[in-house]
């Protein structure tokens, strides 16, 4: 058989590695590699995989790096976790604020409020059941349109918490009925809502934006 040149056999290799000659072609390159080492070499080359390295330093680095992963997204787990437990609690806490401290002056009205005279003391009573609590000033002596009255000013309130959630619970703990004072003590009893700065109470005032509910 005439001998192939080298060239010609080393532009077919890639080929006949990858099993894609005809036969005829595939007994040419095997019996020219048979009597020629260079082409053999060539073979050898080609045959070589590509391979990543994977040194022990290599490994040791990416298993770091797959551990500070792993923390990372750890740590960013508990901190959106923590993050949404703090916010959850503020935002109970913001809610029950509001609910507890949001206090509404429930208007008179002589059918639900009512003065209560019992051994020369009063008494003032609220009959409903969404009532929040109870805000009073202590009698006291008042110039009114001339003439000295000894006056108290009271309101009742409610809040959200006693208006909406409390009735779920049960009757509030608040006492319906409370002391104003010894009748002999009290000429007027007004019903108004009032502010309560830590400054000197002008009663005169409070008594002028209430309304009169007992006495004359």
């Amino acid at each position: 058989m005439k001998k192939i040149n080298c060239d010609i056999i080393k532009d077919v290799l890639p080929l006949y590695l990858d099993g894609v000659v005809s036969n005829a072609t595939k007994d040419m390159v095997e019996e020219h590699l048979r009597c020629c080492d260079s082409c053999r070499k060539e073979v050898e080359i080609l045959k070589q995989d590509i391979i990543i390295p994977t040194t022990k330093n290599i490994q040791l680095s990416e298993a770091r790096i797959f551990k500070k992963l792993k923390v990372h997204f750890w740590k960013k787990n508990v901190f959106v976790f923590v993050s949404t437990m703090i916010a959850t609690i503020l935002l109970i806490i913001g809610l029950h604020s509001y609910a507890i401290l949001t206090e509404t002056c429930i208007p008179y009205d002589d059918e639900i409020i009512r003065i209560d005279e019992t051994d020369g003391k009063l008494y003032a009573t609220y009959q409903e059941e969404n009532l929040g609590g109870t805000v009073s000033l202590v009698p006291s002596k008042v110039t009114i349109n001339g003439k000295e009255k000894n006056i108290t000013v009271f309101y009742y309130y409610e809040t959200p918490w006693s208006k909406y959630i409390q009735p779920f619970w049960g009757k509030d703990d608040f006492k319906n009925t409370f002391y104003l004072g010894d009748k002999d003590d009290i000429d007027q009893i007004y019903y108004g809502e009032f502010e309560l700065d830590g400054s000197e109470i002008n009663y005169a005032n409070i008594a002028g934006n209430s309304k009169l509910i007992w006495g004359d």
